[in-house]
């Protein structure tokens, strides 16, 4: 999940405003965003070229941008920045004024703070209060009352834990200790999620922002129409493959529906989808962008660091299940568009592939220098600004890509934008998984984990699919990964698991609260464009996305997958995949050659099941299933022929 409200974040940009030359107090407040996302950006770019100052500094200078800004564009009583202001801008002031003067307090006491013997004063936890607070009311109008809920129930467990019962039991900190530890220390507000997010996720945000203002979006999607629009259903198809495109540039499955389905959808309706079937492709194909390297969902650099690696391997790893997503929604696409017989792309609309290629292919570039950059060995952060860099200097090759100052000032505003959301997620998890420390609840549930499923593998992860669908009821995918990754990562590995399996199992199941009823904002985001009820798409879309949940399965059982082992070894295994979820898309759409009756949707099934678990005797159970299924639909075709009449003889 992204934001709760779609219009609150889609206000006007104020670069446009400031250009109208309008008057007004919000003249004021558009200024103030614009210099502030500018400077938002110049501190990283600077703090990744030249060095980060010490790590307190700069966590705490990132954090107070995102608060002020979250307070800017997210304010009380108001639908976006700009409407008129009343009586609640006084509280936005407040909470603008808290953010403020607790990142000078921070700067002025740094001294006592990075001190060995560094002990709490009164202040420090009158000011580390006041700061929670803000946080927690930031999160809250970013992202929602889940997440801040959820925090606060842990602050509260955390504080008064011999209070509860059963595992939620133990001994309490005192508000005082727990202040120093989240406020004065590298922990709580300024722990591992927060620094990732300082040093790494927003340069990939910044990157993003600049590479769509360069129109890449609508290139993606003219690409795609050119590519698949004249298969059968060639629109949906063409939803696939732009969303898996867009999906290399933004971490958002929303962020993708609101580019991506605007052109997509109202194409599918035209030839004959129905509304919902089309808002649940695009929300599914859109989903996807979260799993889809290079830039993924914010938990995937969080990974990075859970598991010890560079972000590099981790986006390696994604890369043959991201595939597999998609190969099987695709799949289910064309199987769906069978069965309804539903047409291609007119010729007339289709734009034409080497002409899209010649005069828009140069905005690929970033995205080929950053992965280059990346598999060379620079750092995550250090490759990140070399591509916006790169972004920078390729968009004036053509005069309408060009990022001129107007552009550049709305790509800097888009991707402040961007930040604060997941800037605000990633602090309120920080929060939480703070209180997981202190608690010591993660050790406890870990225990928990391996206890109930007495040692089995398979019901550990059904244990593990379950809690992830109840925290994404109210969690984003961030604070879900987050809050697994502490009390469910350890008990995995310690079955046998391996580390990069686990977590990516976890982060898997993370994206399934961007799909799963009732909370799933990219369902709902596409059902707005398409006008169709928003929870009949929610169950079309966890149908046509079933996959999400079955990938993570395949992977932990064959870590080949994930690109650990012999290339040989990875082949086959992916070839072993793709053959599986084929067989499972027949199978649950309900079409193979033809339409499929009950028995062959059940060795459909039954051949997809086997063909994903990793035994060479459940393969060959697999494959003659399949051989089965197939005969089944020939001989009945045969018989459905009709031989013509003999001519007759008189």
């Amino acid at each position: 999940m992204t934001v709760t409200d779609p219009e609150i974040a889609s206000g006007p940009s104020a670069v446009d405003w400031l250009l109208d030359r309008r008057r007004g107090p919000q003249t004021l407040l558009a200024a103030a965003i614009v210099v502030l996302s500018m400077a938002l950006s110049v501190f990283h770019f600077y703090s990744t070229y030249y060095g980060q100052s010490e790590v307190h500094t700069h966590r705490s200078t990132h954090l107070a941008f995102m608060l002020i800004l979250a307070f800017l564009f997210f304010p009380l009583g108001r639908t976006h920045w700009s409407a008129p202001l009343g009586w609640p801008f006084l509280v936005d002031a407040g909470f603008l004024a808290i953010a403020l003067g607790a990142q000078v307090y921070t700067l002025v006491s740094l001294d006592r703070f990075v001190d060995p013997g560094y002990s709490v004063t009164t202040t420090d936890v009158m000011v580390g209060t006041l700061l929670i607070v803000a946080v927690l009311e930031a999160a809250r109008r970013t992202v929602g009352w889940g997440l801040t809920l959820t925090a606060m129930f842990f602050l509260l467990q955390t504080w008064q834990a011999d209070k509860f019962v059963w595992l939620l039991y133990g001994p309490p900190n005192s508000w005082t200790s727990m202040v120093e530890s989240f406020f004065g220390k590298e922990e709580g507000l300024y722990g591992i999620p927060v620094g990732i997010m300082s040093s790494v996720l927003i340069l990939f945000i910044i990157f993003a922002a600049f590479l769509t203002m360069t129109g890449i979006g609508d290139f993606f999607v003219r690409l795609a129409t050119a590519l698949a629009g004249r298969m059968t259903g060639g629109p949906a198809k063409v939803s696939v493959f732009s969303s898996a495109m867009l999906g290399t540039v933004s971490g958002s499955g929303v962020a993708n529906v609101m580019m991506d389905g605007v052109f997509t959808i109202p194409m599918m309706k035209r030839i004959g989808y129905t509304a919902t079937f089309a808002a649940a492709v695009e929300a599914v194909a859109s989903i996807g962008g979260q799993i889809m390297p290079p830039i993924m969902a914010a938990a995937a650099f969080i990974m990075s660091d859970f598991v010890g690696v560079p972000f590099r391997q981790v986006a390696l790893a994604a890369t043959i299940p991201a595939v597999l997503y998609f190969f099987c929604v695709f799949v289910t696409v064309h199987f769906e568009a069978r069965r309804l017989g539903l047409r291609k792309v007119p010729r007339e609309e289709m734009p034409d592939l080497r002409e899209t290629l010649r005069s828009d292919g140069y905005l690929l570039l970033p995205l080929v220098a950053l992965i280059w950059y990346l598999y060379q060995g620079f750092s995550e952060e250090m490759a990140a600004l070399m591509a916006v860099g790169t972004t920078f200097l390729v968009s004036f090759v053509r005069r309408r890509s060009a990022l001129g100052p107007v552009r550049l000032l709305k790509a800097f505003e888009s991707g402040a934008r961007a930040g604060v959301t997941v800037a605000m997620a990633v602090a309120a998890a920080g929060l939480i998984i703070g209180c997981l420390f202190l608690s010591g609840i993660g050790m406890k549930f870990s225990y928990m984990l391996m206890t109930l499923s007495g040692g089995q593998l398979w019901l550990a992860l059904i244990y593990t699919t379950f809690a992830a669908i109840l925290l994404g009821l109210s969690l984003p995918t961030t604070a879900v990964y987050l809050t697994l990754a502490i009390i469910v990562a350890p008990g995995l590995v310690q079955m046998g698991v391996p580390k990069m399996a686990a977590h990516m199992f976890i982060f898997y199941m993370g994206v399934t609260s961007d799909l799963t009823p009732p909370t799933c904002l990219s369902p709902f985001a596409a059902a707005a464009i398409a006008g169709s009820p928003p929870m009949a798409t929610a169950w079309q879309a966890m149908r046509l996305g079933a996959v999400l949940f079955i990938v993570p399965f395949m992977f932990v059982y064959s870590p080949e997958l994930l690109m650990l082992g012999s290339w040989p070894e990875i082949l086959f295994a992916f070839a072993r995949a793709a053959l599986g979820v084929f067989c499972l898309a027949a199978g649950l759409q309900g079409w193979l050659r033809r339409r499929a009756t009950a028995l062959e949707r059940a060795l459909l099934v039954t051949a997809g099941i086997l063909l994903v678990v990793p035994n060479l005797m459940a393969d060959a159970g697999g494959l003659l299933l399949l051989a089965l299924a197939w005969s089944l639909q020939s001989v009945r075709r045969a018989s459905e022929i009709v031989p013509a009449p003999a001519p007759s003889l008189d």
